[in-house]
């Protein structure tokens, strides 16, 4: 029997499939949390690793597709002809609630919209973007090293970890004068780009350039920086700026000919600079950056499902 086929249905934190050790809790039929987690993440909510094991991440994915059900805006999955229609469905159909459980009626629904071919809508983002490379501050006695394109495999996701009012022009001018990488200051601002809580994209940097952002990956790496304040805050960014971050990860993506899963990192996922291995191969984290509220899988997935909207749209 299938999860949906089960009229008894209750899955919810903790619930996991009966092959899941340990097995002294009660456990799932079959491989009822697998497929559920297969289904969300096909419909692009990212429920983690389909592992049978329903934790935070799969609660997050089921209150966000069950808040989306409730909503009536609907999007088609792309295809090779372009990207999935968007449209209200009024009113929406499902009768459930936001609880963050799966019950026959919040299954039935993730099977309707397999049926249907729906996605997770993308968000409306107005793409607004603006050029500050010629209005920041460099330091005039170093100078940056140029890289071709094909040298970048990486684009790693940071924060400033400082207060709402520290910009663009505040943190190039710290970078570039005496800082906690150098005395001597760096050749430039440490990040290609700077997203702002409301949205607004700023580019700092070519992407030839390379900057002093994360030791020894610099060269073969792109640094992107939210403005955002991690250290205490119990609260993830904005979401209009995680919206344009993914975007704009997508864009670079797309440019590159990067894939998101593989490429996209945030800085506390590389070895030396943001964890170490101890004597038993387990990561010692160095960082947080860009901040435990940011969940990574997750924005590896969002890039990814923008990333598939642009390639539909031959953007």
């Amino acid at each position: 029997m299938r999860y949906f086929e089960d009229p008894m249905l209750a899955l919810n934190l903790g619930s996991k499939d009966r092959n899941v050790l340990p097995k002294a809790q009660p456990n799932a039929k079959d491989d009822y949390v697998r497929d559920l987690q297969q289904d969300l993440n096909a419909l692009g909510y990212a429920a983690g690793k389909a592992d049978g094991w329903f934790g935070e991440r799969t609660l997050k994915a089921v209150r966000t597709f069950q808040t989306d059900a409730l909503h009536p805006l609907r999007q088609e999955q792309d295809s090779s002809l372009g990207p999935g229609r968007r449209f209200r469905e009024e009113p929406a159909v499902y009768a459930g609630g936001v609880t963050g459980a799966v019950d026959p009626l919040t299954a039935a629904e993730l099977q309707r919209w397999k049926g249907n071919r729906w996605q997770k809508p993308r968000p409306e983002t107005t793409w607004r973007e603006e050029d500050l490379r010629d209005r920041l501050p460099v330091n005039p006695r170093r100078s940056p090293r140029i890289r071709r394109l094909s040298d970048i495999d990486r684009i790693v996701l940071h924060c400033t970890d400082a207060k709402p009012t520290w910009g663009a022009m505040q943190c190039a001018a710290y970078d570039v004068g005496p800082n906690h990488i150098s005395q001597q200051g760096c050749p430039t601002i440490t990040y290609a780009h700077f997203v702002n809580a409301d949205g607004l994209i700023q580019k700092c940097l070519s992407r030839t350039v390379v900057s002093w952002h994360v030791g020894t990956w610099n060269t073969r790496s792109l640094g992107v920086a939210l403005a955002y304040r991690a250290t205490g805050n119990p609260d993830p960014p904005p979401p209009a700026q995680l919206d344009a971050a993914a975007a704009l990860f997508a864009r670079i993506c797309l440019e590159l000919a990067l894939d998101p899963q593989a490429t996209v990192v945030g800085h506390r996922e590389l070895l030396t600079t943001g964890y170490r291995l101890d004597a038993h191969g387990k990561k010692v984290y160095r960082k947080a950056c860009p901040g435990w509220q940011v969940d990574m899988d997750e924005f590896r997935q969002e890039t990814a499902h923008l990333l598939d909207g642009l390639k539909a749209t031959g953007a």
